[in-house]
């Protein structure tokens, strides 16, 4: 094995489920297929994923550890030197690989959150003007809305003006009457 494979462990079988025996089918047709549990197919999932995650894991933890750490040697020989000093260069350059690695992932971590942030200021301008177009609607109908308000109120006074003017106008007319037949009854039938 070389210095950079690793031993996995093997996948996580998947569980028992209870089921149909095969061997317990009819003779002369196929035996059943198993049908999985809901419990059965999250069971494996989840099993899968954890496997994945560790697994994962202990290939960063692994890869970044032979990057930043070198292991310590012993005192080389004369001919072992020049390996070592090689082994030096070589790890030297992991490690320099590494923190040019680091250092990129940093500024893409960097130009990411601006871009977020330019993204999140374009949308909260385009939210504002949204809010501002709605806020004059609503401005421009409750004006509207005052208008016709003012407008019937006026043309109820106008209505409630012309029926006492009737009014006033009967009364008088009444008033009118009442004393025409006074006097006439005064004159005629005294």
């Amino acid at each position: 094995m070389d210095e950079h494979s690793e031993t996995r462990p093997a996948p996580p079988s998947p569980p028992d489920v209870p089921g149909p025996d095969p061997a317990a089918a009819a003779p002369g047709t196929a035996p059943l297929a198993e049908p999985r549990t809901r419990a059965g197919r999250r069971s494996l999932f989840g099993g899968l994923t954890s496997y994945v995650r560790q697994l994962g894991r202990d290939v960063v933890s692994v890869t970044l550890g032979k990057l930043v750490e070198p292991a310590a040697k012993p005192e080389p020989s004369d001919e072992a030197a020049s390996v070592a000093t090689e082994q030096q260069a070589l790890s030297d350059s992991g490690y320099k690989r590494v923190r040019v690695l680091h250092d990129m992932a940093e500024k893409l971590r960097g130009a990411a959150d601006n871009y977020i942030a330019v993204k999140l200021d374009e949308i909260e301008a385009r939210v504002d003007a949204k809010l501002d177009h709605v806020e004059e609607r609503i401005d421009h109908k409750i004006v509207e809305l005052h208008e016709q308000l003012r407008q019937m109120r006026d043309r109820e006074l106008r209505h409630r003006l012309r029926l006492l003017k009737i009014t006033l106008v009967f009364t008088v007319l009444v008033a009118l009457l009442s004393l025409g037949y006074k006097w006439l009854k005064g004159v005629w039938f005294t």
